[in-house]
């Protein structure tokens, strides 16, 4: 048997599920239903097409403040321009980008479209899909 504690105050979205089946969702008020309902349909679509939401090997761990962040959730390109990572981005084409919660090797956060299909550093999306701008939601 194995306990884990699990900290609340860090967790935007919980989802349990028991052995018998019971169902348990806990969600911190920064994060609405639709944005966890598009959450959790990712990772179904995923799941239903064998490509697990985990990554197979390890991800990169996410850095802290330093070498262009100036906290777990604010990272600044080498512009000077500051992305909140909190946020959702829109790119040229209309696609929309949220953090994945990773980096890369470099340090740089890796983003994926709303349907997870794209996957790109954050240096690549600012490269190809500019113009990048704020969409308005939480990521």
């Amino acid at each position: 048997m194995s306990i884990e504690l699990i900290d609340l105050e860090r967790m935007l979205l919980l989802v349990g599920i028991e052995t018998d089946g019971t169902i348990t969702v806990h969600s911190r008020g920064g994060l609405c239903d639709t944005r966890a309902a598009a959450a959790l349909r990712d990772i179904a679509d995923r799941l239903e097409a064998g490509c697990t939401p985990c990554p197979c090997t390890p991800a990169v761990p996410r850095p802290a403040a330093g070498r262009g962040w100036l906290s777990d959730l604010v990272w600044v390109d080498s512009t000077g321009r500051a992305w909140d990572l909190r946020e959702s981005y829109r790119s040229a084409g209309g696609l929309v980008w949220h953090w994945t919660g990773r980096a890369t090797e470099h340090g740089v956060p890796v983003m994926s479209t709303g349907t997870g299909s794209d996957v790109q550093s954050l240096d690549v999306v600012r490269a190809l899909y500019a113009p990048v701008v704020v969409a308005g939601g939480r990521g």
